[in-house]
C-alpha cells in the first residue's frame, strides 16, 4: 500500500522523473536537475507562486521512492485575466479555484489504485483550504484519462465549453482556452453540484445548488471568456 505525502527537499528527481511522464515525454530519458526538481528539493511540496501556493503530493512506495506525483495550483492565468477584482478578490479567487496540473503513476505501479489515492489525498487537502472548484487539464485526445475522472465525480467539458462559478458575487467564467487539453471539472462543496445547461448558442458548465438554475449565469457577461 502506497502512503500519500507532501513531497519533501530530496524527491525532485523523482518527482521530476514522474512529471516527465505525465507531460508524454520519454521515461527512458534521463532527467537532469530542472527547474522543478529543483524548487521540490529546496522548498518541498509547498511551492510560493504569483498567487496563491503550488502542492505536491507523492505516493510512497515500501522502497521510499516517489511512484505517484500530484501537483496543484491556482489557475494563474485566469486570476489574473480578472484584475479588476483587486488583491483581495484575486486571492479569494486563488483559494475558491485549483488547477490540477499533473497526476501520474510510475508505469509500473499502474492499476493498483495510487493514482484514485493520490487524487481522494489531494481533494482532501484542497477542501480542507476551502477550495470549491477542482480544474483538471486532460488531453484533448485521452477518453480513458476522461472516463478515469469522470468515474471520479469530475464532469468533462467540451471543447471550448464555458465553465461559470460565483465567487462572493462576482460571476467568473473561463473555457479550456484551446490549447490542446480539456477541462474535467468537480465541486468541492458538498452543498453544490457541476450542472450541465444549454442556451440557444450551446451548453455550458456552471456550480449551482442542488436546484441549478434554468438562466446561464454567464449569460449577461459582458466579454469574453478568458483561458484557465
Amino acid at each position: 500500500m502506497a502512503v500519500i505525502r507532501l513531497a519533501r527537499p530530496g524527491d525532485g528527481p523523482a518527482v521530476e522523473a514522474l512529471a516527465k511522464v505525465a507531460l508524454g515525454a520519454d521515461a527512458a530519458t534521463p532527467v537532469g536537475p530542472g527547474a522543478f526538481a529543483a524548487a521540490i528539493d529546496r522548498h518541498g511540496g509547498r511551492l510560493s507562486l504569483p498567487h496563491g501556493t503550488g502542492c505536491a503530493l507523492v505516493a510512497e512506495a515500501a522502497e521510499s521512492t516517489p511512484i505517484g506525483l500530484t501537483y496543484t495550483c491556482a489557475p494563474v492565468r485566469l486570476i489574473e485575466h480578472y484584475a479588476e477584482l483587486g488583491r483581495h478578490g484575486q486571492r479569494r479567487l486563488a483559494g475558491v479555484l485549483t488547477e490540477l496540473e499533473l497526476l501520474t503513476v510510475a508505469e509500473h505501479a499502474r492499476g493498483a489504485g495510487v493514482g484514485t489515492a493520490l487524487l481522494a489525498a489531494m481533494e482532501a487537502r484542497l477542501r480542507s483550504g476551502g477550495c470549491r472548484l477542482v480544474l483538471a487539464k486532460v488531453g484533448a485526445g485521452d477518453r480513458l484519462v476522461l472516463r478515469w475522472y469522470r468515474r471520479r465525480g469530475y464532469l468533462p467539458a467540451v471543447p471550448g465549453e464555458p465553465v461559470t462559478i460565483d465567487v462572493d458575487g462576482a460571476m467568473i467564467a473561463f473555457d479550456d482556452g484551446g490549447d490542446g487539453y480539456r477541462l474535467a471539472v468537480k465541486s468541492l462543496d458538498p452543498t453544490q453540484q457541476v450542472h450541465r445547461g444549454s442556451t440557444r448558442t450551446g451548453t455550458y458548465l456552471a456550480v449551482t445548488p442542488a436546484r441549478p438554475s434554468a438562466t446561464p449565469p454567464w449569460s449577461v457577461l459582458p466579454r469574453g471568456r478568458p483561458r484557465r
